[in-house]
């Protein structure tokens, strides 16, 4: 595939996810709380990178979610890096294939990019109560992105099936 066919995808698919994101999974949301998309593709796409690519990919993607939320710029960004590379690094040694791993991956996922950015605002900006935070928005929030992401991860392993034929 050309370069520029690569490019021209990549684009769209970020706009699919922005769009999806937040657009559509509002209507899923349960109270305050919905799917990381976002996540989803910095696991995704780092699962099949090594770890300084994935960094990059948690970066950039994190900072897209940061442009597009009321929450400080580089928050997620910085999260979601530490994500990337940890998933990069350790990729070789995981069996992800497996739904149940792909859940547990997205959950594991979900609490660390969650811990860490709580951690980063308590420190530099806004004091939050971990235990409060983490019971009803880090847990919650990781639950039903890895819930989401088995559906998620479902499509794209049809799609590469198709793709491959």
């Amino acid at each position: 595939m050309k370069i520029e066919m690569k490019l021209v995808l990549a684009f769209l698919v970020l706009l699919a996810i922005v769009i999806i994101q937040m657009k559509l999974l509002p209507y899923f949301a349960i109270g305050n709380i919905k799917p990381d998309l976002f996540l989803f593709f910095v696991c995704y796409l780092s699962l099949r990178n090594e770890e300084a690519r994935g960094a990059l990919i948690g970066f950039g993607l994190g900072l897209l979610e940061d442009s597009l939320s009321i929450s400080p710029l580089g928050v997620k960004a910085l999260s979601f890096s530490l994500v990337g590379s940890l998933l990069g690094f350790v990729r070789k040694g995981l069996f992800w294939s497996n739904p149940l791993a792909q859940c547990l991956l997205l959950f594991s996922a979900g609490i660390l990019s969650g811990f860490v950015t709580l951690l980063a605002l308590n420190f530099f900006l806004i004091p939050r109560p971990m235990g409060d935070s983490l019971f009803r928005l880090i847990l919650p929030e990781s639950i039903f992105t890895a819930l989401w992401g088995l559906l998620f991860f479902f499509v794209f392993q049809r799609w590469k099936e198709r793709k491959a034929r």
